[in-house]
């Protein structure tokens, strides 16, 4: 039997909470209340559940009064990340293991059942209604993984980022720049071997500590996997962190982010007898973590490291991360040829190890502002990680604030990692309606057609690439007419609405890149788009084009240089 939770901006129902409910329970309950109210006018009481039983009852959190009302029900079945969401006559519950997974299904009843969006830190959807009406709910929802990051500024929001809902982004941003990279649950979080081994610490006095490449140790690339002295420094270091930070449970002890790994005898013999350098290192990080038996000890198997070893297994307490750094992003990885050496590597260590955690790169890393067709990718590729048995899933993005369609990928890529299965294709419309309002019709062409065009080519597409790998395919002469001709269209649909329009013109930003990349069109209508481009960077606080090296005021600069020119 459906239930009138609102109408005509009343209501007859309470939101009841139990006694003494913590900080995220109280949450919970507000947000409904909140969601509510704007929804409908209807300002809903809460109540304790040790409060007089009114007749029509919202139970929020595992309470005396949930069970009473489903006493069949063991929330202990959930996990700790699941939620259900149950109705019967006169009585909706909303409830998880945890207070936190019950704010997870507030939300979720509030964009699946309701029509509210979560579209970014600072854009909500909430739909104005006069009836609020849910039918007959009885839906237990648990996440495809444990732990879950979307590596995206807007996330860095910690009250944004529970909407989605990730519980693995804990970095602090101010002023369009991240402050301090931090990751839930983790203290140490990746290319770690020269924070526990600093060079500048131990380099004179201990060279044997640092790879031997080429003859010569150089503490300029790895550790001496095998040197015992290393192994004695590391677990110390560690113990140092861990009394600091005694709740950390994930702990990173993995290669920096270089070549170089160690050719001594030792460490070659091993590598030798593993068929791959993983052999020196998990040898090693299975000695960390018999040191440190209560914590999950993470290591990169990452490029030179990505390949299983023939003989060792990881030990309970090790967690294999893998990364898909080489994997080309214009076709799905489990059906890709070009990936099918990933998927050996994936499918090996699946069979070594049942705590896998993945790393995907989902971004155009030196082309922040630049069109970049890869969403098609993005449901099939989870998909494979869940069926490769992963729990762990982090998608870096950009760190940086802005880049192509970061709000969208942003609430795509949580969406996935919570159910790989979900409806991609109404996901991405219910986003752009929210999101984009009138001018989202004319934005999901532009955004189809890109696709279209790179998957009818049969190019590929990587996350090192610029505007300069496609001019011919999805980026060719023709196709920038196209795109040009939907973003007009856009901006007229939503020319009285500043916001709107500020929205539209921020998703523009990459076809205008790319006209200036590939200096399509006269200098007339170059200098145009370039106008609108930093016009729309200085409004919306962009300040950087690429990941590392190039900010705004340097590529406008060498944008109006090359503009006065010709």
């Amino acid at each position: 039997m459906p239930l009138v939770l609102a109408r005509g901006g009343q209501s007859a129902y309470s939101i009841v909470l139990q006694r003494g409910a913590d900080e995220t329970g109280r949450l919970a309950a507000e947000e409904l209340r909140q969601a509510l109210r704007d929804m409908t006018g209807a300002d809903l009481p809460v109540i304790f559940d040790d409060d007089p039983a009114p007749s029509h009852i919202i139970l929020v959190g595992d309470s005396r009064r949930f069970r009473e009302q489903f006493p069949q029900v063991d929330l202990n079945d959930l996990g700790d990340q699941g939620f259900l969401l149950q109705t019967r006559e006169r009585c909706l519950a909303i409830a998880g293991g945890t207070s936190l997974t019950t704010l997870y299904g507030v939300y979720a009843l509030l964009e699946e059942h309701l029509g509210c969006v979560w579209c970014s830190s600072t854009v909500s959807y909430i739909p104005k209604v006069d009836v609020a009406r849910l039918g007959p709910l009885d839906e237990a929802s648990r996440p495809a993984f444990r732990w879950r990051e979307v590596y995206y500024h807007d996330a860095m929001d910690p009250a944004f980022a529970k909407r989605l809902p990730l519980n693995g982004n804990a970095s602090t941003t101010a002023g369009g720049r991240m402050t301090r990279e931090q990751h839930a649950d983790w203290d140490l979080w990746c290319h770690t071997f020269y924070t526990l081994v600093p060079p500048e610490r131990y380099a004179k006095d201990h060279p044997e500590y640092y790879s031997l490449v080429g003859g010569q140790r150089n503490p300029g690339t790895q550790l001496c996997l095998t040197n015992p002295g290393v192994l004695r420094t590391t677990i110390e270091a560690l113990r140092e962190r861990m009394e600091v930070n005694p709740t950390a449970h994930y702990w990173s002890v993995s290669q920096n982010d270089t070549g170089g790994a160690c050719e001594c005898e030792a460490c070659a013999a091993l590598d030798r007898q593993e068929g791959t350098h993983m052999g020196s290192l998990l040898s090693f990080v299975n000695k960390i973590a018999a040191a440190f038996p209560d914590k999950e000890i993470s290591t990169l198997a990452y490029q030179y490291t990505r390949q299983p070893p023939k003989l060792l297994r990881p030990a309970p307490n090790v967690a294999i991360m893998l990364c898909s750094i080489e994997c080309n992003r214009s076709r799905p990885i489990a059906s890709d040829p070009s990936s099918a050496g990933f998927r050996d590597d994936i499918r090996r260590w699946a069979e070594l190890s049942g705590n896998l955690q993945l790393w995907d790169y989902v971004v155009q890393f030196s082309n922040l502002v630049s069109p970049f067709p890869n969403l098609r990718v993005l449901q099939p590729d989870m998909r494979f990680f869940r069926d490769s048995h992963v729990t762990a899933v982090f998608s870096q993005g950009n760190r940086e604030f802005g880049g192509e369609f970061a709000e969208l990928r942003t609430y795509l890529l949580a969406h996935l990692q919570w159910d790989p299965d979900c409806d991609v294709e109404a996901l991405i419309q219910r986003f752009l309606n929210a999101y984009y309002g009138a001018a989202a019709e004319p934005i999901g062409r532009y955004i189809a057609q890109m696709h279209d065009s790179l998957e009818a080519s049969g190019a590929g597409l990587g996350i090192f690439d610029g505007p300069a790998n496609h001019g011919t395919d999805y980026l060719s002469s023709a196709m920038l007419d196209q795109y040009t001709e939907l973003f007009d269209d856009a901006e007229q649909r939503v020319a009285g609405d500043p916001e709107l329009l500020l929205r539209v013109r921020t998703a523009r930003m990459p076809l205008e890149y790319a006209l200036l990349e590939l200096r399509h069109g006269d200098v007339t209508f170059r200098r145009a788009a370039a106008r609108r481009l930093f016009e729309t960077a200085d409004r919306i606080g962009l300040r950087m084009f690429n990941e590392w090296n190039l900010p705004t005021e340097e590529y406008r600069k060498r944008a109006e240089e090359s503009l006065r020119a010709e």
